[in-house]
């Protein structure tokens, strides 16, 4: 009897299931010889997703090109719009108690400046006039987004650009997408109830009872159920590591709201901070979705819908904001005998850098670069379980970040996160380091997503390096600095000549160029589909990173003028 896994059961639809159900389809039947793999995913027909999701990061250019997809079908289908970063409003105060606000952007110039990382001559010299951020002394995206300019041309097809970007998607036709594509290439929808989990003699996942259908039997089973965890949780009883001692939020309201003025959609994600938490505003084609993150410690739901409304002013008007509680933290285990949990099953941490997506994305390349047999061996379990749990734990301590390093005065809730709330030793470590040397990327060096320049781009927006002279400084340069921000201003305002309003390349790229006739809808935008290897990178150091890019590209050459790089 073969060993193989050749039936994959999926529980619970939304982006979780549908995305882990594209990709799955896509690479164990693209190019396999002989049996193809079952996949099949039950959905409840009652229950529905929680869909607040709606923003994501810039690694999913990439995943929907490896998936086949049409960049220009999908925009049309999920109301998308272009993402150069997130800004951050008032989550920090000058010297006066005004807010203070700051871009995180996808794409820049982060070369070495005479063999030195160019943020020591920011933290020296400053910027230049007019740049008072470290974001906008590196980062041509913060000039778009101001300007508020797409990152690519009219003439550019699918996933070609000028700069970085990510998405703004609609959750909901998102998940629709996905589930009509892998529907397509051949998964089994089941719409049914899974009433009752079966476990053999040795606690593993045989059988799924469902209301309509009776028994399903499972060989590998992926929870994507969402908070609840119906098998990883309630039925195999893996435990929650509970991140409330570090992060305050356990509530979010959501709502929608129309365009008041759809010409100036903004190419970003805005997180505005305000007295217990922030609210997130992410423009859509059609609709804007926006919500509040915040903490019950602080404010009871109708205080925190009175404060979000008023913060919406007339666009609130009318509006039911839904309230949706929130478990912060991950399960123990994601892996556990034959369940994989993918999503909110895994657990959750605040949307805050839009990092939900790229988790569910990461969790199913790893269980494809370590697919089991039907022993499911215990090394396959670890290593799955403890990348997962760094990738986790990597995220975490970015968002805590934001928050320990806040210097607001006017709220108890800012406040508490800075003063009280605990933080791990794996950010107080980091925290200590940066105040001897800024940070730095070198080949010694493992991140999953967030990098330096990421570091850099919040704390120096944040002032945590304010007073602190670092020793690197005496070997660096002003006319250096000077030199290459002229440079820098010089490629950027090339750069922005060349990029359509973002309005402008949404309406061009969604209808005034036909979807091309002879690529199938829904499988386009990937060269060779039908007979060419799918293009999704599983090996090398940069596997399970996204491209958000401060690193070495062609046109960094352009604008350092004596190319110095120790590392």
């Amino acid at each position: 009897m073969t060993k193989q896994v050749t039936d994959i059961t999926i529980v619970g639809g939304g982006t979780a299931g549908w995305l882990t159900a594209a990709f799955l389809i896509r690479y164990l039947n693209f190019r396999a010889e002989g049996t193809k793999t079952r996949i099949s995913l039950i959905e409840s027909p009652n229950v529905p997703t929680i869909g607040v999701g709606e923003a994501t990061i810039p690694s999913m250019p990439d995943l929907l090109k490896s998936l086949g997809v049409s960049e220009q079908e999908f925009f049309i289908k999920c109301n998308a719009s272009f993402k150069l970063g997130v800004r951050f409003n008032n989550w920090n105060h000058d010297e006066h108690g005004n807010s203070l606000s700051f871009v995180h952007p996808f794409d820049g110039i982060g070369t070495q400046l005479g063999g030195q990382n160019p943020a020591y001559h920011f933290h020296k010299y400053g910027g230049p006039e007019g740049r008072p951020n470290l974001d906008d002394c590196l980062s041509v995206s913060v000039a778009a987004i101001r300007n508020k300019k797409g990152p690519k041309g009219l003439e550019h097809g699918d996933y070609e650009k000028h700069l970085n970007y990510a998405y703004h998607l609609d959750a909901g036709l998102f998940a629709d997408f996905l589930r009509d594509i892998s529907v397509e290439r051949g998964v089994n929808h089941i719409l049914d109830d899974v009433e009752g989990v079966d476990q053999d003699e040795n606690g593993f996942i045989s059988s799924l009872k469902l209301q309509r259908n009776g028994d399903h039997p499972v060989q590998l089973v992926i929870d994507c159920t969402g908070f609840k965890g119906v098998i990883i949780k309630e039925v195999l009883g893996v435990k929650f590591n509970d991140y409330s001692q570090y992060l305050l939020n356990d509530r979010a309201l959501a709502v929608q709201i129309p365009h008041t003025d759809l010409e100036s959609i903004e190419p970003c994600t805005n997180s505005t901070a305000l007295g217990a938490g922030w609210v997130w505003r992410v423009p859509l084609f059609n609709r804007i979705g926006t919500g509040y993150v915040f903490s019950s410690r602080f404010r009871n739901d109708e205080e925190a819908v009175d404060e979000f409304k008023q913060h919406l002013g007339e666009e609130g008007t009318g509006t039911e904001p839904r309230i949706i509680p929130v478990r912060v933290g991950r399960m123990e285990k994601a892996w556990e005998k034959n369940c994989v949990a993918i999503g909110l099953s895994s657990g959750f941490i605040e949307p805050l850098e839009s990092t939900a997506i790229y988790m569910i994305e990461n969790f199913v390349k790893l269980l494809m670069l370590n697919f089991p047999d039907r022993d499911y061996p215990e090394a396959l379990r670890n290593r799955f379980n403890d990348v997962t749990g760094s990738m986790v734990q990597d995220i975490r301590d970015f968002i805590i970040l934001h928050y320990c390093t806040n210097n607001r005065q006017d709220s108890e809730y800012w406040k508490v996160a800075r003063e009280e709330m605990k933080i791990p030793d794996s950010v107080s470590d980091l925290l200590e380091e940066y105040r001897h040397t800024l940070p730095v990327q070198t080949a010694f060096d493992q991140t999953f997503l967030f990098n330096h320049m990421s570091y850099l781009t919040v704390l120096f927006a944040k002032g945590f390096f304010k007073g602190i002279e670092f020793p690197a400084e005496r070997f660096i340069s002003k006319k250096d600095w000077d030199v290459r921000m002229d440079r820098f201003e010089k490629y950027e305002q090339d750069l922005l000549s060349k990029l359509p309003g973002h309005y402008e390349l949404l309406k061009h790229f969604r209808g005034e160029v036909e979807l091309p006739s002879s690529t199938p809808k829904g499988f386009a935008g990937m060269a060779g589909y039908g007979s060419g290897q799918p293009t999704v990178a599983f090996g090398g150091a940069g596997a399970f990173k996204a491209n958000i890019q401060f690193a070495n590209k062609k046109t960094d050459t352009q604008i350092d003028q004596n190319g110095g790089n120790i590392l």
